[in-house]
């Protein structure tokens, strides 16, 4: 009998671990799959990246560190709210989608209105700061789902998947990289973007 309990502990333990990998797998085919639709829309949208780069080196809409906090973390307080829903195991998927439209659309859009020097500003302006964002973005996308589903799991009256570990430190770490992803976007990407144009 306790060979039983032990396959069968395995075997949910296997479940589980197929559902996380199935779900962060959703998460970057959606992603990627915004990604490319924004980026065929944003290298057909001529003088789109004046509104990213509007000269001067003022290259975010905001000059204030709260604003660009704001700015970084937009996405990722999206996916903590839509994690508190019922819906959320719709709505997050859709988030990140939209964000790799986002992100994409506004890179075409710079590359194509500079061309000689199009990738290199895309790296300095988007890059940079996505490097710490992304990041975190699908770590609570990941969490959100998991939270979301076992949401739904109560409230559909089905046995509630197992949760994993407490995600403090996971909070901290996206909170710590998105103060870094601010304060790369307000002290360096500007003089970056100076020295480019």
């Amino acid at each position: 009998m306790p060979a039983y309990r032990a396959i069968r502990r395995d075997a949910a333990a296997f479940m589980r671990r197929s559902g996380e990998l199935l779900s962060l797998f959703l998460l970057c085919v959606l992603f990627i799959a915004g990604a490319a639709a924004g980026t065929v829309l944003g290298a057909s949208v001529p003088g789109g990246a004046e509104d990213v780069l509007s000269g001067g080196g003022a290259v975010y809409g905001t000059e204030s560190f709260l604003g660009l906090l704001f700015s970084c973390a937009k996405y990722h307080l999206m996916v903590l709210l839509f994690s508190t829903s019922l819906f959320g195991l719709l709505l997050i998927p859709a988030a990140v989608a939209f964000r790799g439209f986002v992100l994409a659309c506004t890179a075409a859009c710079i590359a194509s209105a500079y061309p000689d020097k199009g990738a290199v500003l895309t790296i300095v302006v988007l890059g940079l700061p996505s490097a710490l964002t992304l990041p975190g973005l699908f770590i609570l996308a990941f969490e959100g789902m998991g939270f979301s589903s076992r949401l739904t799991a109560s409230y559909l009256r089905r046995p509630v998947p197992a949760g994993r570990s407490r995600g403090e430190n996971r909070l901290a770490a996206v909170g710590l990289m998105l103060i870094l992803a601010a304060a790369v976007e307000r002290f360096l990407v500007p003089q970056l973007v100076r020295l480019l144009i």
